[in-house]
């Protein structure tokens, strides 16, 4: 293999491996396929330190956050 297809491969791999830390998608995996839009959003990990507590009713200024993004 030429040096200029490995260098080229090296950097392909760096860049999926770059991306795949910012949106999570495994490209290897199943759902490498399925675009980032397509994806159902499940929210922080239970180790996060932001956690949403279900049993908490949202405040009016988080209602509207929520209302605002739900009209995009």
């Amino acid at each position: 293999m030429s040096l200029v297809r490995r260098l080229l491969r090296s950097i392909y791999r760096s860049l999926v491996a770059y991306g795949t830390m910012y949106t999570s998608v495994d490209p290897d995996g199943s759902g490498g396929t399925a675009p980032a839009s397509a994806r159902r959003l499940r929210g922080p990990g239970p180790a996060h330190p932001e956690q949403v507590r279900l049993d908490v009713p949202l405040t009016p200024s988080e209602r509207a956050h929520l209302r605002d993004l739900r009209s995009r």
